[in-house]
């Protein structure tokens, strides 16, 4: 098994560099097609107020996409030629204002997505919540790149979160190509002491010989949350041991539930400073 088909988000215009030195990695390693995304949003239509009949119209998103178009294009082509990479490049009319909404249908058809998170603190055109639609609809492996920072991808040391739920199975399977590939590969539960299931084991040590199978080199190991959420705990022993990429399940609970009272996937999405491989 190996990614083919590479789709990439090209929606963040700041962050055009980090997305397609990412794509490129992921391409070379596993002689794949990049199919690069931009979409040109509907524009917005707001209930009118007071007795007016007509709805109140923005543009504003659908012209800021517009304008930068060929810019967009120029930057992908120059990058996928000079890296000498198969591509092609999708400018899609969005059905509705949602640019998840496109990333979703066209993503479905491809091994693996490449997304950035966006920023909380800006307004890019890019909905706030798009990483999040994505990774809940997509049924795709969804690479999310951090908003800030330089987030090359590397592939010697991967750090993959297990509970032993579906979504992290989901996600160990998923990442299986870039497993492989990896020197190194951490299976970390956190505080595996608190399920009284895993007395006398060690945890992910199944999944460990699983993966050995498949030629990947993984150890289990575990790692204390001190208290902290067990997101905060992933991040944490991410930097702690240097990893390049952190694999991880998405949204276990609901993810209204995740917003409301916090979870892992949430606390990742929003203190990301690596790249991070997601299946939900």
């Amino acid at each position: 098994m190996a990614y083919k088909t590479i789709l990439v988000s090209l929606n963040e215009l700041s962050r055009l560099p980090q997305l397609l030195g990412a794509a490129a990695t992921s391409a070379r390693s596993f002689g794949a097609h990049i199919t690069g995304l931009y979409v040109i949003p509907a524009v917005q239509l707001y209930p009118s107020m007071g007795f007016e009949a007509v709805p109140q119209v923005f543009d504003g998103n659908q012209t800021y996409f517009k304008e930068n178009q060929e810019k967009v294009r120029a930057t992908f082509e120059d990058t996928m030629k000079k890296e000498g990479l198969k591509f092609d490049l999708h400018v899609v009319q969005g059905a509705t204002p949602s640019i998840a909404d496109e990333v979703v249908t066209k993503g479905r058809s491809a091994d693996l997505l490449i997304v950035s998170a966006t920023n909380p603190d800006e307004s890019t055109g890019v909905e706030a919540d798009f990483v999040e639609q994505t990774v809940m609809a997509a049924g795709r492996p969804i690479m999310v790149l951090p908003f800030k920072g330089d987030a090359k991808l590397n592939l010697n040391d991967i750090v993959l979160g297990w509970n032993g739920d579906r979504e992290a199975a989901r996600a160990a399977f998923d990442a299986l190509p870039f497993l492989k590939v990896a020197k190194k590969v951490r299976i970390v539960r956190t505080d595996p002491q608190k399920d009284p299931s895993l007395k006398g084991s060690i945890a992910g040590a199944d999944l460990a010989e699983t993966l050995a199978r498949h030629g990947v080199k993984a150890e289990a190991t575990s790692f204390p949350t001190a208290g902290e959420d067990a997101g905060h705990a992933l991040l944490r022993c991410a930097d702690d041991s240097g990893c390049d990429l952190i694999v991880m399940g998405a949204y276990g609970h609901s993810r209204l539930r995740e917003y409301i009272f916090g979870g892992a996937t949430q606390y990742v999405l929003n203190h990301l400073n690596r790249p991070v491989l997601m299946s939900h």
